[in-house]
């Protein structure tokens, strides 16, 4: 090892007396002496800058390696039509004898910017002669105009067509226009908890402003005050394969042509209300109604809501909104020795709700109207406070067996909250004929199989049997909150049922009933499709051709239809006047509490199953998806 590396060694010597002995007799022809100024601009020269109207300058410096004499450099300013006007850079740099920087003040016209958007400029050394070609000879500037933003502090927002829960956030006013407030990173939060994932992420911001009464919003003007927004990104990125995009909140307003036609529909979007803060009236509570909309497609998901329902509740620091709420529930009948009948219920009441009125009345007549005849003065009811009420009926002057307990939260002079709780009664002596079979199973192929496309839910509901008229069942609560799998705010109040006619097990049918729900088509109305058919041709004719239900074990099923696109179903959902079809997974069946072991089997699995799947859903997310998956199933499946 020792011999190789000597020989090695040696034998590079001769290598590097080659190489400098070329080197000996290579020529060098210097470079050319530098002259002028040699300007050019600092490697670390602040090239960002934010101005104000008061503030409306930025500088930066030039730098000279020769310095002995004074000397002006011409300097070039290139910037795109937009940013032109925002700029005032001198044409020229003057440097004083001995000085080694030039300071440039440069001037901005904050009234050509926009709040927040860049604006860039590029200024160079002119003339190649008085730069250095060592050194940067052009910087380019970014010049932004802040909106002029200050926090009120944290406040709070919800958006209900995607999470019912209220989120702390940042509430922001413009110092310059006092009307206008913004909240900062208002769908961070909501977008998470709803399990949306977002695709360009929400807007940073959602700003509104108070459009006082008398303002014009394209050829009208309106004659109260209400809140304007532009549309702001929601972060939610839409795609079912027919329609997809993100989502935004548009106001109403936008549409000029359509939605806003209407004034009163701007007016769903204002200040709830006001409060003092040092001295000076400030927003309180904001409510919103957008139409939650695809620019990209055009598609709307929610055009009713937004034009009845505040969707946004923004809540300003400081501010605890009244609390009217209420919950109502019924508990039995209570009859004096003198013969009156009392309903009693169970209320709970919000703190602020101290004037509460209740009174019974038909279970088919509106509560809100009734509730705007107490608060009126037109309807004479029954104060009352939380606990245990009692409250008087005749049921011979109502009329019917079926009846609600309304009671109505009044506050100045107005309807707060509006509550009912449904109950049956069959005068003194009586016994309901309605008596309880105990837990069956019901599935449903009709709500979140049309509006979500979800697969059919298996659940348990309480099932009743008419004692005069076997066969005859209710299925109880089906899509009560307390019920249903996915059950929310908006589904059917405790009480409702879907009347099943089984007294002919081969002649099995639902007439057209309410669901006690309204999603914004319009009251959700169930009919077996058979049933359509039987005032026309007859009961024994319609059973004939195979058209109704059938019992079997304790299993009630219904026949499945098609339509001629290939569409299957098995019943009709009414909304409003427009019908959908239901059942299109041929799955609605209700299993009765005598069904045989193997069927009731079937059902507990299936139970199971549902219950499973949903342990695992967030409510705000199966919620938000079920809204707005509305159009899509909807427009699909018109009957």
């Amino acid at each position: 090892m020792k011999f190789n590396k000597i020989l090695s060694f040696a034998l590079v010597l001769p290598a590097l007396a080659a190489l400098f002995s070329c080197a000996d007799e290579a020529d060098y022809t210097p470079a050319a002496p530098v002259s002028g100024p040699q300007v050019y601009f600092h490697e670390g020269v602040k090239t960002d800058w934010t101005v104000t109207p008061l503030e409306p300058t930025f500088s930066f410096d030039l730098t000279r390696v020769v310095t002995d004499s004074e000397a002006n450099v011409e300097l070039k300013v290139v910037a795109d039509e937009a940013s032109m006007p925002v700029f005032n850079i001198p044409s020229a740099a003057v440097f004083q004898a001995g000085s080694k920087t030039a300071t440039i003040e440069c001037l901005v016209n904050t009234d050509a910017m926009e709040y927040d958007k860049p604006y860039t400029v590029t200024v160079s050394i002119a003339k190649e002669e008085d730069a250095t070609i060592y050194a940067q000879s052009s910087a380019t500037f970014t010049v932004t105009l802040p909106a002029p933003w200050i926090s009120l502090g944290m406040g709070k927002i919800a958006d209900s067509f995607y999470s019912d829960k209220y989120f702390e956030v940042e509430i922001q006013r413009n110092e310059l226009q006092p009307s206008m407030f913004r909240v900062v990173s208002p769908y961070d939060q909501i977008m998470e908890d709803a399990e949306l994932t977002p695709n360009e992420g929400p807007s940073p911001y959602f700003e509104f402003e108070i459009v006082p009464a008398g303002s014009s919003l394209g050829s009208r003007t309106f004659p109260e005050e209400f809140v304007y927004f532009p549309p702001t990104r929601t972060g939610h990125y839409y795609d079912d394969g027919t329609y997809s995009g993100e989502v935004y909140a548009y106001h109403t307003a936008h549409f000029n042509s359509n939605l806003c036609s209407d004034e009163e529909v701007c007016f769903y979007n204002k200040v709830v209300a006001y409060q003092e803060v040092n001295g000076e009236v400030i927003p309180a509570q904001v409510f919103l109604a957008p139409l939650y909309y695809i620019p990209k497609d055009g598609v709307n998901f929610n055009e009713s809501t937004a034009k009845t329902e505040g969707m946004i509740d923004i809540i300003f620091p400081g501010y605890v909104p009244s609390d009217y709420s209420v919950d109502l529930s019924y508990s039995g009948i209570f009859t004096t020795p003198d013969g009156t009948v009392h309903a009693v219920g169970n209320l709970s009441l919000g703190s602020d709700a101290t004037d509460v009125k209740a009174i019974v009345m038909p279970l088919d007549v509106d509560a809100a109207a009734i509730a705007d005849a107490i608060a009126a003065g037109e309807l004479e009811a029954m104060k009352v406070e939380a606990g245990r009420i009692e409250v008087p009926f005749n049921a011979e002057e109502l009329g019917g067996n079926n009846f609600q307990i309304i009671v109505a939260v009044l506050a100045d002079g107005a309807v707060k909250t509006v509550a009912s709780t449904s109950f049956e009664y069959y005068g003194a002596g009586n016994s309901n004929p309605w008596q309880s079979l105990g837990t069956g199973y019901y599935t449903d192929d009709v709500i979140l199989p049309l509006f979500y496309k979800h697969a059919p839910l298996t659940y348990e509901v309480e099932i009743l049997e008419h004692t005069e008229n076997p066969g005859l069942y209710r299925i109880m609560n089906p899509y009560a909150k307390s019920v249903h799998p996915a059950g929310d705010d908006d589904y059917a109040p405790e009480g409702m049922f879907i009347e099943v006619n089984a007294t002919d097990a081969e002649g099995v049918y639902i007439q057209q009933q309410s669901l006690g729900m309204d999603w914004g088509y319009g009251e959700m109305q169930l009919v077996s499709n058979g049933f359509r058919y039987i005032e026309a041709n007859g009961f024994d004719v319609v059973k004939g051709a195979g058209y109704l239900g059938k019992v079997v074990d304790g299993v009630i099923t219904f026949p499945t239809f098609k339509q001629e696109n290939g569409s299957t179903f098995q019943a009709i959902l009414f909304m409003g006047t427009s019908g959908y079809l239901a059942g299109m997974n041929s799955k609605m069946e209700i299993v009765l509490p005598g069904a045989n072991t193997f069927a009731r089997n079937m059902a507990i699995a299936k139970a199971n199953t549902t219950k499973r799947e949903y342990a695992k859903k967030s409510f705000s997310g199966v919620k938000a998806i079920k809204k707005i998956n509305k159009l899509r199933n909807l427009t699909a499946e018109i009957f």
